[in-house]
């Protein structure tokens, strides 16, 4: 739990910011109902905002009572900046934000100088920093602290050099975060909110740096301010922070010890929301014992009542703990949720440290200079006193002795100013170039050193990226700390083996490492020749741990790129179960062709470019075309796009969503058609995996296939479920009870299981081409065939083959059991005039169906959920 200035926040696990007390000013008259709001709210701000907001709101609501509009509006503003802290400390930035800026804007364009006006500035910034606008944020908090400096608030001035040390711990800057909380205990003395914020966040700084005695003595420090103050919410929540401390250096008996003492502060507070992270400490506790069961019950307690897909950055430690608990019981679907949110939390915290760094560098307030006065604030009373003793002694001396110090002043400043931009561009080259948690080159390191070589070597460099396999489990078990210095000896090691030119960090969990030279087999050989570095475990803290990485490789001149390829590399090296792979352009594409193609694709929809085929079935029972697969055809200009080539592509955007639906809308009208001509078919429509969790697409698809006159077929893949597989079998099941069919596509392409068999409500099997293709030639396909007819059939499906080229093939799937046959030896996939056209021709030779009676469509049935 870690202490942002300004407030108390809501709830916050181990490391996670509570807030110095907001100024309560003098004690104000209770004189009206609404000043009695806003005493209650400010007083109860640390300790409820939940009732604070509710005493703002109230507050808001009775300024409106006010005599005169100039009273109505400061009485609002007062009441909008309660309401502004509440929000923020509650979790709610996206809501605080808008607060403050009206309550801003009704101040003016140019407001006078008051403390309520840069309390006002102060909330607006804290809800900038929460939703990643380090760069707004910095700038409000610069302008509130000039306005504190112009009249006379110290101790505001103080919180502010807080707020700017969290912006450098989000950038995770952590030595110099440690630098502005000094300062600001410096810049006001003797104040228990300021002194144990700062211990407490000094604290937090020193955990992420590895330095747990430092940190632990910080705690203590901040916890004996917290019990002088005789608040045992605060007691609680920072003997929280010494448990999670104790548990990242593995100490589990003093980390048990720390929670019971923090349990018994918070009896009788067991509802508040933030007490649900002690059980999270106590989970990750009892896991680092061995106590799997007993983790489980009590990391369950920290997500009661919580939506896992939208938890805040708090909780990321949280379901890294999680993710591991269910790992080692077996329980695989929720231990793949928790991932997910860690994932999701742990990119966000990477894109908060992204945008923290650049917010900093970019930033107009000159941090050097405010430390520098920082420093003469400590020595300002003195001089003034010598000054005044001078003057009373000789006034000609003062002013003689005046004009010198003016003098030696300029000298001294342009030496300061000197030093201070020399500091500060000694600053900001090491946050650019240097890596804060392992001390080596950044990324930004590698692409200047690559760049360079490249143009004084006249040719391509190469830059190899080396992934750790397994980094966030190696993470979550050892620690960041542990993981970093990790990260520094698996260099060490390379560079030990020759690999000595620039070994540096391109992301978390990759380094990369740069060859002076652009041949790619050679690469090749000097990757695997890295790979093999890691062969024996490396040796941190007393332990043995053994690694081994994925290797990509990126070749161009200009550093930026090389180091881009190489990681693209990566991934494509591990998508393709390689242990080393160079950058495949072609395999990548072209990503700003891509964002047009899928522009051009959504337009295709909408003007007719794009269309469905149909691909007929026969019934091998019947010897008639009873049913047809619509498939998707797009003609751009004056080239046809394959589906393969913009389906997947879709899928990735999120534009799948888009061509599912108007699919679904075709097949439908088109069916129609079908039965105005007098043909009874029933018409299927492959309904993607990326939108099959989708609950809104799902109740539209219902209520499209409540107009079509005859059966509709959903076909969908097993694995499209596997992403989330209570949602897809809600929808799939909606669906099945209003009288939709599904089938199981390309069944036996991917890895098949029987018990998602078992589970989906499907009426049909669509065993995949690549059995059925040379079924005549191999007995061994004949006897897949055979197998998966008769698992089709024990549980009630109909076996579709597809893929079907050959008369014999065809012959021998209605012997084996087939019960309907689809491919280009009985037609390819045709539009809808050549579609009937196909169907009239046939209908001669006595293969389809008679024109059909009249009778209503499926039972859609209404299904609510």
């Amino acid at each position: 739990m870690a202490f942002a200035a300004g407030g108390l926040a809501a709830t916050g696990p181990a490391g996670a910011a509570l807030a110095v007390q907001l100024p309560a000013g003098e004690e104000a008259v209770q004189a009206t109902p609404f000043e009695a709001a806003v005493n209650e709210a400010r007083a109860i701000m640390m300790a409820d905002p939940h009732a604070a907001l509710a005493h703002a709101e109230r507050a808001a609501a009775l300024a409106l009572d006010f005599a005169t509009p100039a009273e109505q509006d400061i009485g609002l503003v007062t009441a909008w900046w309660l309401q502004s802290e509440a929000l923020t400390r509650l979790g709610r930035p996206l809501e605080a934000r808008p607060v403050a800026e009206r309550a801003l804007e009704t101040l003016g364009a140019a407001p006078e100088p008051t403390k309520l006006y840069a309390d006002l500035l102060v909330s607006a910034a804290r809800a900038s920093q929460q939703t990643g606008d380090h760069g707004g944020a910095l700038g409000r908090f610069r302008t509130a602290y000039e306005v504190y400096r112009q009249i006379g608030q110290t101790r505001s001035e103080a919180i502010i050099l807080q707020s700017i040390g969290s912006i450098y711990n989000d950038a995770r800057q952590y030595e110099r975060a440690i630098s502005y909380f000094d300062d600001a205990t410096a810049r006001f003395t003797d104040d228990a909110s300021l002194d144990l914020a700062a211990f407490n966040n000094r604290g937090n700084a020193y955990r992420e740096l590895g330095r747990y005695d430092e940190a632990l003595d910080q705690y203590q420090q901040a916890l004996a301010i917290a019990s002088e103050m005789g608040s045992s919410t605060l007691e609680a929540r920072i003997l929280n922070n010494i448990a999670s401390l104790h548990v990242a250096f593995g100490r589990f008996d003093a980390a048990d010890e720390a929670l019971d003492a923090a349990f018994d502060k918070a009896d009788g507070q067991e509802g508040a929301e933030w007490t649900r992270f002690l059980w999270g400490t106590r989970a990750q506790t009892a896991y680092g014992r061995g106590d799997y069961r007993q983790a489980r019950t009590d990391i369950e307690r920290t997500f009661q009542g919580i939506d896992i897909g939208g938890t805040p950055q708090h909780f990321r430690e949280f379901h890294e703990a999680a993710a591991d608990i269910y790992t080692v019981l077996g329980l695989w679907r929720q231990a793949a949720e928790h991932l997910r949110a860690f994932k999701r939390l742990d990119d966000e915290g990477r894109d908060v440290a992204a945008s923290a760094n650049n917010a900093l560098m970019a930033a107009e307030f000159d941090f050097a200079e405010q430390e520098l006065e920082i420093e003469q604030l400590r020595s300002q009373r003195l001089a003034q006193d010598a000054e005044l003793a001078r003057a009373r002694a000789n006034q000609r001396l003062m002013l003689v002795g005046a004009l010198l110090m003016l003098s030696l002043i300029g000298i001294v400043i342009a030496l300061w100013r000197q030093r201070v931009a020399r500091e500060r561009q000694r600053v900001l080259s090491r946050a650019l170039y240097e890596d804060a948690e392992t001390g080596l080159p950044s990324r930004k390191a590698l692409e200047r050193a690559a760049g360079e070589a490249a143009s004084a070597l006249g040719h391509p460099v190469t830059v190899i990226a080396l992934e750790i396999k397994r980094h966030t489990h190696l993470r979550g078990v050892l620690g960041f700390a542990t993981v970093s210095r990790l990260k520094a000896e698996m260099a060490a090691r390379l560079k030990s083996a020759g690999f000595d030119r620039l070994i540096g960090i391109v992301s978390p969990g990759v380094l990369g490492v740069l060859l002076p030279h652009g041949d790619e087999a050679a690469a090749s050989e000097e990757a695997e020749r890295m790979r093999a570095c890691f062969a024996a475990p490396l040796r941190v803290d007393d332990l043995d741990i053994d690694v081994s990485v994925i290797a990509g490789i990126g070749i161009d001149t200009l550093g930026e790129a090389c180091v881009r390829k190489a990681n693209i590399a990566v991934r494509q090296a591990r998508d393709a179960y390689q242990t080393v792979a160079a950058f495949d352009a072609q395999r990548y594409g072209n990503p700003a062709e891509n964002l047009t193609l899928m522009s051009r694709m959504v337009d295709a929809t909408r003007n007719g470019a794009m269309s469905l085929h149909y691909q007929p079935k026969l019934n091998l029972r019947t010897g008639r075309y009873g049913a047809a697969e619509a498939l998707c055809r797009w003609r751009d200009g004056d080239r046809n796009i394959p589906p393969n080539d913009f389906i997947p592509l879709a899928e990735k955007t999120g534009h799948i969503r888009a061509v599912t639906e108007w699919s679904i809308e075709q097949v439908v009208r088109d069916q129609k058609r079908l039965y105005e001509a007098g043909i009874e078919m029933a018409l299927s429509v492959n309904v993607s995996g990326a939108v099959l969790n989708d609950s809104e697409l799902a109740e539209r698809a219902l209520n499209i296939c409540r107009g079509a006159p005859g059966e509709i077929t959903f076909e969908v893949t097993e694995t499209a479920i596997m992403a989330d597989p209570e949602q897809a079998m809600t929808n799939l099941e909606k669906w099945v009870r209003a009288g939709i069919r599904l089938a199981i596509d390309d069944y036996g392409s991917g890895m098949s299981s029987l018990a998602y068999l078992k589970m989906l409500p499907s009426h049909e099997l669509k065993l995949d081409r690549a059995f059925v293709t040379h079924v005549a030639e191999s007995k061994r396909d004949q006897m897949l065939v055979k197998s998966t007819v008769d698992l089709a059939h024990n549980l009630g499906l109909a076996m579709t083959a597809e893929g079907v080229e050959t008369d014999e093939a065809l012959a021998l799937l209605k012997l084996l059991g087939a019960d309907w046959a689809q491919g280009y030896g009985l037609s390819k996939a045709l539009p809808l005039d050549g579609f009937i056209d196909f169907l009239r021709r046939v209908e001669e030779a006595g293969r389809l169906p008679a024109a059909p009676a009249e009778r209503p469509g499926p039972d859609l049935k209404e299904v609510t959920r």
